[in-house]
């Protein structure tokens, strides 16, 4: 199935509870989310990917947990007979509306993350400054979001591929903004 070939009727997509905007609402479990896309990680292995301790990293597991952001993995035997838990990102995607915190914590980590890629890796990177009227604005959205759900339906009917696999892959990460300036009651010149 193409992106071209999309149903008419895209699944709705529901705006964040309060409480999964607390869960989001800070950049460190936003990296801790995105650093679980791809693997599961353990408390040690995301506190020093992060460059965090591990205590900051496990007061930051919980909400997302809860949340359902991340998800735990049976326990795995660790070092010296210890047992490690990981957790890995359930995929689950969200449309943000109206949380400052939570605004404020995808765009410091979105920009990490784009300032972390390397140059050749970028594949788009687009900024437009359109004057569209309430109902244009509302379209475009609309189809945006079409084409989205459509390449994560396609996305998710993937198997994922194993730790240390040869399969060639392309993780793409998405972060979609459009942001209006205050009507005006102001009519435009005709």
């Amino acid at each position: 199935m193409g992106i071209e070939e999309r149903s008419e009727h895209p699944p709705a997509r529901r705006a964040m509870t309060a409480a999964e905007a607390k869960a989001l609402g800070h950049p460190t479990r936003l990296r801790i989310v995105f650093a679980c896309r791809e693997r599961a990680m353990t408390n040690k292995q995301l506190a020093e990917a992060l460059d965090t301790t591990p205590g900051t990293i496990h007061y930051h597991l919980r909400p997302l947990v809860e949340q359902g952001f991340l998800e735990p993995l049976p326990p795995r035997p660790g070092p010296r007979g210890s047992r490690e838990q990981p957790y890995q990102a359930t995929g689950r995607s969200w449309e943000l509306a109206g949380s400052a915190a939570t605004l404020s914590a995808l765009s410091a980590v979105a920009a990490d993350e784009l300032l972390a890629a390397a140059p050749e890796h970028v594949v788009a990177l687009t900024r437009l400054g359109l004057r569209l009227t309430g109902e244009e604005r509302d379209r475009l959205v609309q189809r945006l979001s079409a084409v989205l759900e459509d390449a994560l339906a396609i996305s998710r009917g993937r198997a994922a591929v194993p730790d240390g696999s040869s399969a060639a892959r392309r993780e793409l990460t998405v972060l979609l903004a459009i942001t209006a300036e205050p009507e005006s009651s102001e009519t435009e010149p005709g």
